[in-house]
């Protein structure tokens, strides 16, 4: 999962990539892979952030669906270059059409459907927040049962450990401190702006959100208000998970903790090879060091 860019300078943010890392940097994003003769191949791009090139989208609830839709165009690009580099380059039109599939798929599994099962279990005109309760519920049971079904395949696991490498070498960076093997490898796997832990709060938020939404009684509007809604639950996430990161409090170390249980399914620990490739596109994200 990816791990969301926050807008302020010098703040990495990353995901992990077919037998690699991609960092994300303000200005720039770096992409490192274990190629299959072993070396690590090594490229950086030039491009500023969108929260760097327009003032507006720092502004609050803004900035979340910016950061977001950032987050996700590198992301997608630098796993299809990493497909590439291990020979598995797919057309593009493929990869768009994936996505599109992937979206429509995903929006029917854990948006419209959950809303679907839940009206048939509690009427969500006399009672909104449990009818959205039990829905948020629902959601929670497909997504952990989904992400521990795919943890289970060889490639996916390797994906959740460099996903480790990512959050590990974050924290070293944000610590100061030199990025080694050993540094690196010490650093906790769980990072508090990851991408799971946003989608955690994803359904958290969409519960409050939904159930504010009128005239539940109408199916149809029903299930297309919590796609239309969804920017807005997306941009609450966002705000929560920014506080959450940010503050020192009772608070901010549950939601934390919360995020961190999420996690747990996404995030394994890597081995020191994939941390090295991990250190790698940092430096190149940072500037410091470009390899070919």
């Amino acid at each position: 999962m990816w791990l969301l860019f926050l807008a302020q300078k010098a703040t990495l943010g990353g995901a992990a990539a077919l037998e690699g890392v991609m960092m994300k940097a303000p200005w720039a994003w770096a992409l490192a892979v274990r190629l299959p003769e072993g070396q690590i191949h090594v490229e950086r791009h030039e491009e500023k952030a969108l929260a760097e090139r327009y003032p507006w989208a720092r502004l609050p609830l803004l900035r979340g669906v910016v950061a977001l839709w950032d987050a996700l165009s590198v992301s997608y690009r630098a796993l299809a270059r990493s497909a590439e580099l291990a020979g598995e380059e797919l057309p593009k039109g493929a990869l768009w059409g994936t996505v599109a599939v992937s979206l429509l798929l995903g929006l029917a599994l854990f948006i419209v459907f959950p809303g679907f099962l839940s009206g048939l279990l509690v009427d969500p005109a006399r009672h909104p927040v449990l009818y959205n309760l039990l829905a948020g519920l629902l959601k929670v049971g497909l997504l952990v049962g989904y992400l521990l079904f795919i943890g289970r395949l060889p490639e996916i696991q390797r994906f959740f450990m460099y996903h480790g490498a990512e959050h590990k070498a974050i924290h070293a960076y944000e610590k100061g401190l030199p990025l080694t093997v050993e540094n690196v490898l010490a650093q906790p796997r769980f990072h508090p702006r990851c991408g799971t832990t946003f989608l955690a709060f994803v359904v958290g938020v969409s519960v409050l959100v939904y159930s504010l939404i009128p005239a539940p009684e109408v199916l149809w509007w029903r299930l297309l208000a919590r796609v239309l809604f969804l920017p807005l639950v997306a941009a609450l996430a966002f705000e929560l998970l920014y506080f959450s990161a940010r503050h020192e409090n009772p608070l901010s170390r549950f939601l934390r903790e919360l995020g961190f249980r999420f996690q747990a399914l996404t995030v394994a620990e890597p081995t020191p090879e994939m941390v090295e490739v991990a250190i790698r596109s940092t430096e190149a994200a940072l500037g410091e060091r470009v390899a070919a």
